[in-house]
């Protein structure tokens, strides 16, 4: 059957922000070029971003490229990376002078101290004084991307309205890219550039600078540079699918897609520039929705899956508007979530599902479908699903009385980490923030909790700075330790939030009571007014029972003297007792154990 073909705009409707072809020919002021030297782990440059919309909002005509570079852009495995080899080019070229981030350079040239680039502070004046010059040149670009083979072709012109004062003036030609998706430090508060975040914390980085379609770093050579004199040319790219290193790529949406082209005098002074749209065309159907990047726990132990998220791209020729999702685990309950927004062709949203709770078993299979688009079945099955499999937690501890070992590097205060019972949420312990080390290199934290058995917790370790605590500022690590025993250890590699669970076994702790006791159990845990403690004792036994509040104070004790062996039971009142955490003490001739109970008004 014959595919009915479309073409769409990708990156909006054209208006003063494009310079379509054919180039003007009327004579006219420079156009602000700025080009943004950033990174995710800068946590001023948010403030940048702010600063340059507003000059790009202000100033229609203005090129803003957002460069990627130095050492606030080298990320870790699994985040966005954004360098880009004409980017590292340009950041270092002579003369710019970056000497801090964010840094900014408009039109490359040299408008306040000695060299082109300077902070953030000054970027709006030095606009000024460009767009008040007047440009011996206009430019303007536009290109089209096949949808299906997605090799876009794209024609730059340049009109001389008067004669170039140089003998060589070059051509460059770059592709850019609008809501790339990624982490973002931020030292504002409030946040700056707040408005850019997503409502998963993702942040839209836009105008990033993705290739150069010109051959070299510079441009290419204008041959004629004269009044009068229009310099066309055409070239060819097939745009990949993901951009950035191995382990760190991230994609690339042909609806998030424009072009810039600027002339210079050689590779310096910027005289003109000029943005231009990106064609979608070939687009094969109008309703094709995909979902990709699920990202949900690594492992689970009572079945409680945090809050997770996927990408839901639009890659059909209508705006998406409506979308139908399903969501569920390996024998739970199926869910559905219904999308309802404004999605252009060839973009992408970030959906966040709801905490989900399953019966869980030793293999567990994420599953998310988009069955429905704008009211219609989906046109192409092949994209609509991702899965993700999160096994049961292996790490087992055998006792009750477990230690922390955390190993800082050297930025202490940036490292904090709490554990808590899963199901009800209880604070078990916490450590952190530390203290900073004057130089690169580890020190050992180490803090003593106890946990109840039969139970699932879990770990989560916070690093405010997002680098992790194993960032090359000393190996940092954290162990859980059952005596001796390492029940698991985690390498510090991280980014802002690290999750992990163990599960406490049936008999945990038992082995502290020698012979007496098989089992023992409270239920409610929680409780409001009342639990009982169940005990399975094997002898004859005379068995003592305490219980203390957080504070050392005894609540309660009652003493059985040679109880027979079999099931025995004990009801404790705590309508009068306040809300928090209680140890019962429990110790017979052969030994003691504890358990914690938890009282919630």
């Amino acid at each position: 059957m014959k595919k009915q073909l479309f073409t769409i705009l990708a990156a909006g409707s054209i208006g003063s922000a494009f310079a379509q072809l054919p180039v003007s020919t009327a004579p006219q002021n420079k156009h602000i070029v700025l080009e943004e030297y950033t990174g995710i782990y800068c946590g001023y440059c948010p403030d940048g971003h702010s600063i340059a919309n507003t000059i790009y909002a202000n100033n229609p005509g203005t090129v803003l490229i957002n460069i990627h570079t130095g050492g606030y852009a080298t990320v870790a495995a699994g985040e966005p990376d954004l360098k880009t080899t004409i980017g590292t080019a340009i950041s270092g070229m002579t003369g710019m002078g970056i000497t801090g981030y964010p840094a900014g350079d408009v039109n490359r040239a040299v408008l306040t101290g000695s060299v082109m680039a300077a902070g953030r502070g000054s970027w709006t004046s030095m606009g000024n004084t460009i767009k008040a010059q007047s440009a011996y040149c206009n430019v303007a670009v536009e290109g089209s991307v096949d949808a299906t083979t997605r090799v876009l072709t794209y024609t730059a012109q340049v009109y001389y309205t008067a004669n170039s004062p140089v003998t060589s003036n070059s051509l460059t030609v770059v592709l850019l890219e609008d809501k790339v998706l990624g982490p973002q430090h931020n030292y504002g508060n409030p946040l700056y550039n707040a408005s850019n975040y997503n409502a998963d914390g993702s942040y839209n980085h836009n105008h990033v600078l993705r290739a150069g379609l010109t051959a070299g770093n510079f441009g290419i050579t204008i041959p004629t540079t004269t009044s009068g004199t229009t310099f066309t040319t055409t070239g060819t790219y097939t745009i990949p699918a993901t951009y950035g290193a191995t382990g760190k790529t991230n994609p690339c949406l042909l609806g998030n897609l424009k072009l810039a082209a600027f002339v210079t005098e050689t590779n310096s002074l910027t005289i003109n520039g000029a943005n231009g749209p990106v064609n979608i065309t070939n687009i094969a159907n109008a309703n094709d929705g995909a979902v990709s990047n699920l990202i949900a726990d690594a492992e689970v132990c009572a079945g409680n899956l945090q809050p997770f998220k996927f990408n839901l791209a639009n890659y059909g020729s209508t705006n998406m508007t409506s979308a139908v999702i399903n969501y569920s685990v390996t024998g739970g309950s199926a869910q559905t979530y219904t999308f309802s927004g404004n999605l252009a062709p060839y973009t992408q949203t970030v959906i966040t599902l709801p905490a989900y709770s399953f019966p869980v078993s030793a293999t567990n299979t994420l599953n998310v479908t988009v069955t429905n688009v704008n009211g219609s079945a989906d046109a192409v099955t092949s994209n609509n699903a991702v899965s993700k499999s999160i096994p049961l937690t292996t790490k087992i501890a055998n006792g009750l009385n477990l230690t922390m070992e955390f190993t800082q590097d050297q930025y202490g205060t940036e490292s904090s980490w709490e554990i808590r019972e899963e199901v009800s949420g209880t604070l078990v312990s916490s450590g952190g923030p530390y203290t900073d080390l004057a130089a690169s290199g580890t020190q050992l934290n180490t803090q003593a909790f106890t946990v109840n058995p039969n139970l699932c917790y879990k770990v989560t370790v916070f690093d405010a700075y997002g680098d992790g605590f194993n960032a090359g500022y000393g190996a940092g690590n954290y162990k859980i330790k059952d005596g001796a025993t390492t029940i698991y250890t985690m390498n510090g590699v991280m980014g802002t939030e690290d999750l992990k669970y163990f599960k406490t076994s049936v008999t945990a702790g038992l082995s502290e009571m020698g012979n007496a006791i098989s089992s023992i159990s409270l239920f409610p845990n929680p409780t409001k007014n009342n639990t009982t403690i169940t005990l399975e004792l094997i002898q004859n036994e005379t068995v003592s029972i305490s219980v203390v509040d957080v504070m050392g104070r005894e609540v309660y004790t009652e003493s059985m003297t040679e109880i027979a062996a079999g099931n025995h039971t004990v009801n404790l009142n705590t309508e009068n007792w306040a809300s928090g955490v209680y140890n019962v003490n429990i110790s017979t001739a052969n030994g003691k154990t504890s358990r914690k109970l938890v009282v919630s008004k």
